[in-house]
């Protein structure tokens, strides 16, 4: 029944959108589709496992939270993207249609749900709860990456000219996300976590707080409410009953999936969908690298195949962050070592997925939020209050710190400093998680860097730092005007 049910949705995500670019006859199965569907608490149910279905395919990649920060470098194989080099235009840059293909079926979602009875309303609610923030998340990301947007609320069923939106203010994206977030939170009717591969109210919450850190950083709102708001989110996550994992290298380990410091993961199965984007930080014997002569060989989560392809490897700048005692290091990466002692390349050791009999998938889910991103975006919040706060922010800092065995921050308590350290901390306990580029975005339009001199791509350079919009989305729909700077 479930497969039947994802069948279903590509089926309804193939047709709807499809109509609206006339694509054959598309528009008369479209209304036979629609005419079988959306009858039953089934129908929902299954059209949303579909939507987590289409968001892991979105989100499992570098693309957008990695490419264009500092925490890799061109690897043995190479081929990086556009985005890492920062060399975009409209005729080379990224394409927005998975995220509003995206949009477009929490649309459905949001649009037929409410009409179909349940046995139980709160199934339905939480199906709605989950369908909001999926929207709000996409449109964050959105707006994190081309700043101005268009906002579809309605999905596109068939085509006409209201289908070819303007793009919308950033700031009335940023009111839209929130909207969307608050609609989902009082729809939830639990406030703990039934279960993380699934979005629950704390997952909610974060994002509430990420968005919030967003609007007061990089929107500039000045409002010192928007800070204490999202520190308020965050702390009501840290009550929800996650703990932290006394381990670093447990939090991703296979084994122990939905470990206690988890609050939303993307679920990830071998021979479902067999590699997450780190195979692309990872290395595969069939480069011929990986010789007897490399003496820990079998310490290097490798593939035989070309599962893995070493595209990236981890930054010189993302291993000097670490200190000689700090025990994420070993986690983060691994040198493969030949007999005299050289390093050959190195590898991520972070997401190491499983050896089957046949050989290395890359099966880790993707974690979305944990709770020791929880308590360093809380860090980050409370420094910005400044005055008092700044000591809290260094005590936020202490969970992590002291997990990772390099102690409690005593260096100074500068505001400026503080900011750059917690930088640093996030850069360390997140890396390769897909929070890289935006923080360095919050942390330069804060004040705490300046990203053009940071990013050793950047150097010299004056890129916009909002992606630009591609030729022929703006040939597709003349209503969309060009990034700034392209």
């Amino acid at each position: 029944m479930m497969r039947t049910k994802l069948i279903m949705f590509s089926i309804l995500a193939a047709c709807t959108l499809g109509s609206c670019e006339s694509i054959l006859d598309i528009d008369p199965i479209s209304e036979i589709t629609m005419a079988n569907y959306w009858k039953s608490e089934s129908d929902v149910k299954g059209y949303l496992n579909g939507l987590y279905s289409d968001y892991r395919g979105m989100t499992s990649t570098t693309l957008y939270g990695e490419d264009r920060g500092d925490a890799m470098v061109s690897g043995v194989i190479g081929g990086v993207s556009r985005s890492h080099q920062h060399e975009l235009n409209e005729e080379y840059g990224l394409d927005w249609r998975t995220f509003y293909e995206n949009i477009h079926h929490c649309n459905m979602i949001i649009k037929y749900a409410p009409g179909i009875e349940f046995t139980l309303e709160n199934e339905k609610k939480r199906i709605l709860a989950q369908a909001y923030t999926f929207r709000a998340k996409a449109y964050l990301t959105l707006t994190q990456m081309w700043g101005d947007v268009p906002i579809v609320l309605n999905p596109t069923e068939s085509y006409d000219k209201e289908s070819r939106p303007m793009r919308s203010p950033a700031s009335e994206v940023m009111k839209q996300i929130l909207s969307d977030i608050q609609t989902a939170i009082d729809l939830y009717p639990e406030a703990h976590i039934l279960d993380k591969n699934r979005l629950s109210k704390p997952a909610t919450l974060c994002l509430k707080a990420e968005a919030l850190a967003w609007k007061y950083t990089v929107q500039r709102s000045n409002d010192k409410n928007d800070l204490t708001d999202a520190i308020s989110a965050l702390e009501e996550v840290e009550k929800c009953g996650v703990s932290m994992m006394d381990k670093y290298a447990d939090i991703f380990d296979v084994a122990n999936k939905k470990n206690s410091e988890i609050i939303f993961s993307i679920y990830l199965k071998k021979d479902e969908y067999n590699n997450m984007y780190m195979s692309t930080l990872s290395m595969s014997a069939a480069a011929g690298l990986l010789t007897n002569d490399i003496v820990n060989k079998e310490d290097i989560p490798y593939t035989n195949s070309t599962i893995a392809r070493h595209v990236y490897a981890p930054s010189p700048r993302l291993i000097s962050l670490f200190s000689d005692k700090d025990n994420r290091a070993s986690s983060a990466y691994i040198n493969a070592i030949n007999s005299k002692g050289t390093v050959v390349f190195t590898s991520q050791n972070k997401f190491r997925g499983t050896a089957y009999t046949d050989d290395r998938y890359y099966d880790n889910d993707i974690v979305v939020y944990r709770l020791g991103e929880v308590k360093l975006l809380k860090a980050e919040l409370l420094c910005y209050l400044g005055g008092d706060n700044v000591s809290k922010a260094i005590d936020a800092m202490f969970s992590t710190r002291n997990r990772a065995d390099i102690g409690a921050y005593v260096a100074s308590s500068d505001q400026k400093v503080v900011q750059k350290e917690i930088l640093d901390e996030r850069g360390r306990e997140l890396c390769f998680e897909l929070k890289r580029w935006p923080d360095l975005m919050r942390a330069h339009y804060a004040g705490t860097i300046d990203i053009y001199d940071y990013i050793p791509n950047l150097v010299g350079k004056s890129t916009p730092l909002y992606f630009p919009i591609l030729r022929k989305m703006i040939d597709l729909n003349p209503n969309l005007e060009q990034t700034d700077g392209y």
